[in-house]
């Protein structure tokens, strides 16, 4: 599945697009190269990258992934940081050099964008605190759920989906990478606690070399109730949130957490810590455990969530509110309106 970064940069394109027709939008992207190699993406990013706008006659420049802006280059720049995890938690990361280019290079060329967007007001502090970047130069614009959710999916739908990922008939679902920033261990432990009946399912991809998971499985004795689904197309998202009794997103540290709004869009109720962006996105409308958080009350959470029913209908009601707070149109004007600002 594509990262919240990824979608960020779907969802923004098609709605600038479709919102200000009168404005050209050029992606620009480096050819396919296979494994990550740091000279090869700093040659992109400080040379070919600025080159290419700088032939297309761009206005603007806008660096939207989770890469460094160039030092040098023509027209206004603007730069979207997502999140200083590398930067707060360098060990999240299992090399020198991939170490140095996300957790230093990358947040130092902040300073020299003429605009840095962020997703909320967490990542705005860490980018003051952590790059040095001036908060006059940043804007805080949220981003939206991604998932085109018009109501419940349809039974036929759930049937569906259910079967072409052979689900287990109770499960808690995580959706996102699996990786370090994620307290899967303490997930499993909560598994332990809960009714054998009630399955954990994952969505996302298993980064290599950080995360142990599968071991950790393995030696919990859980692997009947755990199914790791790898990869899951767009399409079958809505009704693997919808089906699920309740959505985790236990994680350290998040630039905004995407997946809690998404689950949230489809009705299901949603665990998460009360840390960095995830309360900003989550409010009222989900269980906020404080870090740091032990398997028994990760459990507790997630059996009210899955069992009591009136906290039930409160945190699906709320959510279904909440989700309304985030919309791509807005993301969409206030980002235009910051390339607006540098061409005059």
């Amino acid at each position: 599945n594509l990262t919240g970064a990824g979608k960020v940069l779907v969802g923004l394109l098609r709605r600038l697009r479709e919102d200000f027709p009168r404005h050209e939008y050029v992606q620009l992207r480096p050819r396919a190269s296979g494994a990550w190699r740091l000279p090869r993406q700093l040659l992109w990013e400080q040379a070919e990258l600025p080159w290419r706008a700088a032939r297309a006659r761009a206005d603007v420049l806008h660096v939207a992934g989770a890469t460094s802006a160039p030092l040098l280059r023509r027209g206004g720049l603007v730069m979207t940081v997502h999140d200083l995890a590398p930067t707060r938690h360098p060990a999240l990361l299992p090399g020198a050099r991939s170490r140095w280019y996300w957790g230093r290079f990358v947040p130092l060329t902040a300073r020299f964008a003429d605009r840095v967007i962020v997703p909320s007001l967490a990542t705005r502090r860490d980018l003051v605190e952590l790059a040095g970047v001036r908060p006059e130069r940043i804007r805080v614009i949220p981003w939206g759920p991604m998932l085109d959710v018009a109501g419940p999916p349809a039974a036929a739908e759930l049937a569906r989906v259910r079967t072409a990922h052979a689900l287990p008939a109770r499960y808690v679902l995580y959706v996102g990478t699996i990786d370090r920033r994620k307290d899967y261990r303490t997930l499993l432990g909560a598994l332990a606690r809960l009714d054998p009946a009630l399955h954990l399912v994952l969505a996302g991809t298993l980064i290599a070399g950080r995360t142990d998971l599968p071991e950790l499985v393995a030696r919990l004795g859980l692997g009947a109730r755990v199914r790791v689904l790898g990869y899951v197309p767009e399409a079958d998202l809505p009704a693997l949130y919808a089906g699920a009794a309740a959505f985790v997103y236990p994680s350290f540290y998040e630039g905004f957490g995407l997946p809690v709004l998404e689950a949230m869009a489809c009705g299901t109720p949603v665990v998460t810590y009360n840390t960095t962006s995830l309360p900003e996105v989550a409010g009222p409308a989900a269980i906020l455990l404080d870090p740091p958080v032990t398997a028994e009350a990760l459990a507790a959470a997630l059996a009210r969530a899955t069992e009591d029913l009136a906290t039930r209908e409160a945190l699906i009601g709320r959510g279904l509110e909440q989700v309304k707070r985030f919309d791509w149109r807005r993301t969409a004007a206030l980002t235009q309106e910051v390339y607006e600002s540098l061409i005059g």
